[in-house]
């Protein structure tokens, strides 16, 4: 047998290697992309408020939002959506809307279009209807009806505590995509119960803390070198400026500070020096802040 030695150089390059491929991995893992389905929110008939609602709670939970997606009613549009969200190698994608019993809602047809499966009904979302349904005056499972139950072969329904439509959960390659209703409250309701404490387990230990300050009598444009030495000082903490426009010839800025950790102590550590280090600048500029 031949044995092969490898050197000191060689075992520092493939734990570096390691290491690289390893934080890549981890990063992928936390990243997520959301899709909102409809029509109506692209006519601007209705406000996007369920996709500013998830990225809050995910982001809160320790993922990383790489891109919010709005396409129409149509299954090319919605399947074309997911394979792009998919081809970012991100670790979950989150969609909502079109899982209703009408003829335009058609997410599911474009998830089993991208996943390659057949759409089957499934027995445990007739189930969930069924039990639905029989606490109403009209508990016939009708044809709209049956078409909330209807999935790709391999989702697992989850069901939808506040609506109808059951939500759908499928694993492809190493992402999880989670499909919930468009109604908020029923969004709502779902991604607490069933998307939430999956997020949380996989992401691990992942603390975010943020504070907000809110400044007065100095423009952004003074506080922007400022801002830089405190960015540079505090690696570890996201800053990011806010206009607010003025008010009886006030200018007034917001200010978003947070940082991610596994320890909450190491976070709010740091989260307040770098409070500190702003509010000096802020006021060594010229301007008034407070804690929002």
């Amino acid at each position: 047998m031949c044995r092969q030695t490898v050197s000191p150089q060689n075992t520092r390059f493939l734990v570096k290697v390691i290491s690289t491929d390893m934080i890549l991995w981890l990063m992928c893992k936390r990243l997520i992309e959301i899709i909102s389905v409809g029509n109506e929110l692209l006519t601007g008939h209705t406000l996007n408020t369920n996709a500013h609602w998830i990225a809050k709670q995910v982001t809160s939970a320790g993922g990383i939002v790489k891109r919010v997606t709005i396409v129409r009613d149509e299954i090319n549009e919605i399947a074309s959506s997911i394979r792009e969200s998919l081809s970012r190698k991100v670790g979950w994608i989150i969609i909502s809307g079109g899982l209703g019993p009408t003829y335009d809602d058609k997410t599911l047809q474009g998830l089993a279009k991208v996943l390659g499966q057949k759409l089957v009904l499934n027995e445990e979302a007739v189930g969930m209807l069924k039990r639905k349904y029989r606490k109403t005056s009209n508990p016939t499972l009708t044809a709209p009806r049956i078409k909330m139950a209807t999935m790709p072969a391999r989702a697992k329904p989850l069901e939808n505590l506040v609506g109808h439509a059951p939500a759908v959960m499928v694993k492809h390659g190493s992402c999880i995509i989670f499909s919930l209703p468009g109604v908020p409250t029923e969004m709502m309701a779902v991604f607490a119960k069933h998307v939430l404490p999956v997020l949380k387990h996989k992401m691990g230990r992942i603390v975010r803390i943020e504070t907000n300050l809110e400044t007065t009598n100095i423009m952004e444009s003074v506080i922007a070198p400022y801002l830089d030495r405190v960015v540079a000082s505090n690696p570890k903490v996201y800053i990011k400026s806010h206009p607010r426009g003025y008010s009886e010839g006030v200018s007034t800025l917001h200010i978003n500070l947070a940082c991610e950790s596994s320890s909450r102590k190491l976070a709010s550590k740091c989260l307040r020096k770098a409070v500190r280090e702003m509010k000096q600048s802020v006021m060594n500029a010229g301007g008034k802040v407070r804690e929002i």
